[in-house]
């Protein structure tokens, strides 16, 4: 019983970390925009963007760029996760 209780607690201590290492690292210096239809992007490089690789539907996604003057950008918008319709 003492060590189930004393990992329920270990996971409720460390819950918060993994959540954490999931932000984008430079959204928290950075305002997030909305990507509107037709905004011009100055991308050059990109410095993390949203993984949705296993997520299904229509999901936010955040991409954190630095533009050819050296300054950092973060835009959010929507997509198509990585998992197909296994049904159809």
């Amino acid at each position: 019983m003492k060590f189930t209780a004393l990992n329920a607690t270990l996971l409720a201590a460390f819950t918060p970390i993994a959540f954490a290492s999931e932000k984008a690292p430079d959204s928290t210096k950075v305002n997030v925009q909305e990507y509107q239809y037709g905004m011009q992007l100055d991308i050059d490089t990109v410095l993390q963007r949203t993984d949705n690789s296993r997520k299904s539907g229509v999901v936010p996604s955040v991409i954190v760029y630095r533009d050819s003057q050296g300054e950092v950008h973060a835009v959010r918008f929507v997509e198509w996760g990585g998992l197909s319709n296994q049904n159809g």
